[in-house]
Formats: structure tokens, C-alpha cells, sequence
């Protein structure tokens, strides 16, 4: 008895069901996912280039220390209302970008609240936050650098 050769034929896999899955698990995704835009305040922040020609001008500083803020050269301790008060005796609005820079020394222990306050304080004032950063290697020698 003599068996007849098959041709020899490579399987196949039916890809139909699995394009279904994906359909279907795609449509679950983006009937799922919940779009939301995030509320904040917008900070103009200035450009980091600077003009020699131009003459330097002293900068509005607040330093921040747990329960306490000090402002100016004085470093006088005022209180919040105070604070807000005196940044819009210097009409920010008025000035050009340059000159509503405001540098912002915050001690370590300064709650998330006092600094958030005094930011916004700044911003609703129309002035522009300029950060003091101060790596541990710095912070050693005393010197830190303002980043904007």
C-alpha cells in the first residue's frame, strides 16, 4: 500500500480575533481616561540674558525663615499683609521685566503653605519670582547662585 505524499502546507494563525481585542481594548482606554486641566497661576519668568551696558540695579529681597519674613536690604521682619502691601507700593505693572524681579531666599524648614503664600503674594503683585539655590557643596562656602 502506497501512501500519497501531502504537500506540505505551514500553518497559519487567524489574526481576525486578535484585531477585535485591540479594537476593543483601545474603545475601553478612551472611554476610561478622564481629561482634566490643571488650575494654577501663570509666572512670567524673565529671559536669562543680560546687558553689560545696562547698570545694575538693586533687587527686592524676601528671605524666608519658619514663621518669619524679612524684606530689603534691612532685612526688616514684616508680616504677610505687610508684605503684600509693600509690593504694590513698587508697581510692578509700571516697570519693564527687568526691574520686577523679586529674589526669593527660603530657609530649609519654611512650610510648603509660608512659601506658596509669598510666591502668590509676588505674582498677584505682577512681579517675577527669581529663586536662591544652594547645593550642599555651596552651601558650605556661603555662596549661592539665583536661578529665575
Amino acid at each position: 500500500m502506497k501512501f500519497k505524499k501531502k504537500p506540505f502546507r505551514e500553518p497559519e494563525i487567524n489574526l481576525a480575533s486578535l484585531v477585535d481585542i485591540a479594537f476593543l481594548l483601545l474603545i475601553f482606554f478612551i472611554l476610561t481616561t478622564t481629561f482634566t486641566k490643571t488650575a494654577g497661576n501663570k509666572i512670567n519668568i524673565p529671559s536669562g540674558s543680560t546687558d553689560s551696558s545696562r547698570k545694575q540695579e538693586k533687587q527686592i529681597t524676601v528671605s524666608l525663615k519658619p514663621g518669619e519674613i524679612r524684606y530689603g536690604e534691612n532685612s526688616q521682619v514684616i508680616t504677610l499683609d505687610t508684605l503684600r502691601q509693600m509690593l504694590a507700593k513698587e508697581n510692578f505693572p509700571a516697570k519693564e521685566a527687568s526691574q520686577r524681579i523679586v529674589i526669593l531666599d527660603s530657609d530649609k524648614e519654611v512650610t510648603y503653605d509660608e512659601y506658596f503664600q509669598i510666591v502668590m503674594a509676588i505674582a498677584k503683585a505682577n512681579g517675577v519670582v527669581a529663586l536662591v539655590d544652594q547645593d550642599n557643596t555651596e552651601a558650605s562656602n556661603g555662596e549661592g547662585e539665583a536661578q529665575q
